[in-house]
């Protein structure tokens, strides 16, 4: 049961940074060179919702091995290393199903009637969301030096 929950947490700690360092650093930033504005748009408006459902399953999944790892055993490292994945759990939970929906659905509504008032909502909204983005892969990887240099379960 040890090595399963050992696997399972790193493995969702390196899928869940992984593919938010991919799609922040490559996957959306390509999309906006290769297509116009809108169609790039649209582009990440159909990948969010599943990247934001990846972040949920890994985030937990992640969240709940690690605990169950080192409930017996917490130490103020654990109790940090568990911190983050708490609060890396809460942003991507609140940008997923909050913050991105309300972006594209002002986005959408842009597009529709071409309302300044609606695209600056939205890049307020879309500020938040990389805001949150940004600080998760910050976590992440504090989380995946601390997993590397202080865990040893």
């Amino acid at each position: 049961m040890f090595f399963f929950l050992k696997s399972l947490y790193l493995y969702s700690v390196a899928l869940w940074i992984g593919s938010m360092f991919f799609f922040t650093v490559i996957g959306a930033p390509a999309a906006f060179k290769i297509f116009k504005k809108e169609e790039a748009g649209k582009y990440t408006g159909f990948i969010f919702p599943k990247y934001f459902v990846l972040g949920n399953l890994f985030g937990l999944l992640a969240l709940v091995s690690f605990y169950i790892l080192v409930k017996e055993s917490m130490t103020i490292v654990a109790w940090l290393n568990l911190l983050f994945l708490l609060v890396m759990n809460m942003s991507n939970f609140i940008n997923g199903f909050f913050i991105t929906p309300r972006a594209n659905s002002l986005k959408m509504e842009y597009y529709r009637t071409r309302d300044e008032s609606y695209y600056n909502s939205f890049l307020k909204l879309h500020g938040i969301s990389m805001a949150l983005n940004a600080l998760n892969l910050l976590l992440g990887f504090m989380i995946i030096g601390i997993t590397s240099l202080y865990l040893t379960f």
